[in-house]
């Protein structure tokens, strides 16, 4: 997987890299430093990058165990990736602007084992109009006094391979407090092959037990996540699968939800920024003690793998239960003036349910007031709305989070009072996700009425439809409703300058910062 070589030995390294099954360290009797590298990289990005180039992460470590290396010089040698990709550097590797060299010498200093020390301002990019599937190679030079001169290499790819997952069909039936075992498949989509790839696996509610020797598991196990490498190539056009299920733990209490895996290049660095892959270390991680898991090819078509922007998610539906339970209260006023009213749901349980939405058909006469915001001086935060208009006289709330066993989310809606209609009433709904159907024993109790009591103005007969009726005429589908069009509906109202989108009962999110340096997370 990895190539790395010192002076006098390249030949018979070049000879024996391809068949290194794993990572090789310099051989000198005390070489300047350790080092890994991957063996081959992808810029998955081809062109200039606004924000400055991939960095490149490096953290060398003392060579032949010692405890601190003084006076470590590094040597980026880039001449080979001419007309492919190009270095930018600062600070302790000289400024120099994309383009102006290929050759970079940085002063590293002291060394000292188990501390990171990154050579301060190394980034990379593709050229502009590069082809994908161009590659050329990357060389750095650890030197230091006393030692032997560690020299490691990269082949850096453009794009080229195009990993993608399969279309799963959704799970229905997994008994909870179980495990099953599930077969990934994947394809190379791509006109180049893909020399080592990973798969990564996430979940927010099933777990992954710890099993293969070349997969990484949540350290605390088991665990949400699991990560494994594979140091094999996939051919283009080719469809592949796992010689082996991966295990997958089903909570007691899920009653629905998903997971999700993911195909990925090894990055330049395979640093935290970037996809694991064989590089990586993370302490909330630990290595599989199993057997070695990998792949086989096999014959499938084209169009049963997503397109490269999506994961492979399998959803899932287990034969757990839970009884959700809606109230709502009264509005209360006089003709013209406004009120509060609290709409709740409850999960009575056993199971945790994710996917729920609470649907509310507003009463004839009454009209939802928009919500004014706090001031945000420091212009700080984004505000993300809990409730959105999805049609007439229709608003659908989404709880934040799953509902476990015994909770309760409520949302809170002020009303105006327009008019005085004879019998007017409203309707509260907990409606599901139709991806993310549940198994509720009790539907009764998923709806209830809530009633308006106003005085003061003429008393009118109704004019509109009942809400049941508009209810019935948008459906039970948490999905249907428009519940998920909101976002889409907000980007339609900034082209037209109009308000499309009602956000109600505002929640400030603190914005995620930058990491401090142009382009040390953009890739």
């Amino acid at each position: 997987m990895y190539r790395i070589r010192r002076r006098g030995a390249a030949l018979i390294v070049l000879l024996f890299a391809a068949f290194l099954p794993s990572t090789v360290t310099a051989q000198a009797a005390t070489p300047a430093v350790e080092l890994r590298v991957p063996h081959t990289a992808y810029l998955t990005k081809r062109g200039v990058s606004p924000s400055g180039g991939v960095r490149l992460w490096l953290a060398p470590q003392p060579g032949a165990g010692q405890a601190a290396q003084t006076d470590v010089t590094l040597t980026v040698d880039a001449s080979g990736l001419e007309g492919i990709a190009r270095l930018r550097t600062r600070r302790a590797c000289g400024e120099h602007a994309f383009g102006t060299t290929d050759v970079v010498r940085c002063t590293l200093g002291t060394l000292t084992r188990g501390k990171d020390t990154y050579p301060d301002g190394i980034y990379i990019e593709a050229v502009e109009g590069v082809r994908r599937g161009s590659h050329g190679t990357i060389r750095y030079t650890f030197s230091a006094p006393g030692t032997e001169d560690a020299v490691f290499e990269t082949d850096v790819w453009i794009e080229g391979p195009d990993l993608r997952a399969r279309v799963e069909k959704p799970r229905t039936g997994d008994p909870a407090g179980e495990t099953f075992g599930f077969t990934p498949r994947i394809r190379n989509a791509g006109r180049f092959p893909a020399q080592g790839f990973g798969v990564k696996f996430a979940a927010a509610q099933v777990t992954f037990p710890v099993q293969y020797s070349n997969c990484r598991y949540a350290a605390e196990g088991p665990g949400l996540y699991a990560d494994c490498w594979f140091d094999q190539p996939l051919a283009p056009g080719q469809a592949y699968e796992f010689t082996a299920p991966v295990s997958v733990g089903v909570p007691d209490t899920m009653v629905n939800g998903s997971f999700s895996y993911a195909p990925y290049l090894q990055g330049m660095t395979g640093n935290a920024e970037e996809d694991p892959g064989a590089t990586g270390t993370d302490p909330a991680l630990r290595q599989g003690t199993g057997t070695e898991l990998r792949v086989r090819p096999i014959d499938a078509g084209a169009g049963s793998f997503v397109d490269k922007y999506n994961l492979g998610e399998i959803r899932m539906h287990t034969s757990q239960t839970t009884d959700l339970r809606v109230s709502a209260e009264a509005v209360v006023g006089t003709t013209g003036g406004t009120d509060e009213a609290t709409f709740r749901v409850d999960n009575a349980g056993p199971g945790r349910i994710s996917g729920t939405v609470l649907r509310i058909t507003v009463p004839e006469g009454l009209s939802v007031v928009r919500p004014t915001p706090p001031p945000d001086p420091d212009n700080e935060s984004e505000w993300q709305w809990e409730c959105a208009a999805a049609g007439r006289r229709v608003y659908t709330c989404r709880p934040p989070n799953p509902l476990e066993p015994g909770d309760t989310w409520q949302t809170t809606l002020e009303f105006r009072i327009d008019r005085r209609v004879r019998g007017a009433e409203g309707l509260l709904e907990a409606v599901q996700d139709a991806k993310r159907p549940a198994n509720d024993p009790h539907l009764a109790d998923n709806t209830a009425s809530f009633a308006v009591r106003s005085t003061g103005g003429p008393l009118v007969e109704p004019s509109e439809p009942s809400a049941r009726s508009l209810a019935a005429s948008t459906g039970r589908d948490g999905d249907d409703d428009g519940s998920h069009l909101t976002v889409a509906l907000a980007f339609a109202a900034c082209l037209v300058g109009g308000a499309l989108v009602l956000g109600l009962r505002a929640r400030a999110v603190r914005r995620r910062t930058d990491a401090d340096g142009p382009g040390e997370d953009s890739h």
